[in-house]
């Protein structure tokens, strides 16, 4: 493991932030966390990718929806229509199980992260996840067209914001400001080899 920004800080980034920790692999650099909220439990995956002398920081928010070959191609064009209207972060799909994931790299510059830096990128992807969490449902058991499923989905968020108490310092939702310890433990393994897939691709 190199030396400078690694877990240890992401842990006490995350203590500051009040965010509780599921689970931590020292060894493959990987912390998960897990959320509820509303719209039911959810979990993101917080790492360092490491290739060659270059040390980014990943943060994954997996299983974010599925597309089937049910409006597939409205699926598919509302996740395009939502990664051109964000500024960090991109949803990706896995073609053989049709899993939806929301996903950030980080480049590591000089090998560090400031608090704030990572604040801002780790409610950014939130922040996104909480706001587009039912736009395939909405598009695919709703029977909205994309356009309306965008809008309705943002329409909510934000007044969901205006009615919650007023802003805190931080861009993440009230609904997500704490993991709860009884959520069943994650299955490492499954999350090692999601992990080791997404680093292959980024390699090729």
């Amino acid at each position: 493991m190199s030396d400078g920004f690694g877990i240890p800080q992401i842990m006490i980034y995350l203590s500051k932030m009040g965010l509780k920790i599921a689970h931590v692999n020292q060894e493959q650099e990987i912390i998960e966390l897990a959320f509820h909220g509303d719209h039911g439990q959810w979990r993101m995956i917080v790492g360092i990718q490491q290739s060659g002398e270059v040390r980014k920081l990943m943060l994954i928010a997996p299983h974010i929806g599925t597309v089937t070959t049910r409006k597939r191609l409205e699926c598919l064009e509302a996740l395009m229509a939502v990664n051109y209207r964000i500024a960090m972060g991109k949803f990706g799909l896995d073609l053989d199980d049709g899993e939806v994931r929301l996903e950030e790299v980080i480049p590591l510059a000089n090998n560090d992260l400031t608090f704030e830096q990572f604040q801002l990128a780790f409610g950014a992807i939130i922040q996104t996840a909480s706001m587009y969490h039912s736009l395939l449902p909405r598009i695919i058991y709703g029977d909205l067209s994309v356009q309306d499923a965008l809008q309705r989905c943002e329409q909510e968020f934000f007044q969901e914001k205006r009615q919650s108490e007023p802003a805190s310092t931080t861009l993440i939702p009230q609904e997500v400001t704490g993991a709860i310890d009884e959520l069943p433990e994650l299955d490492v393994n499954d999350v090692m080899a999601e992990v080791t897939r997404l680093f292959e691709e980024r390699k090729e």
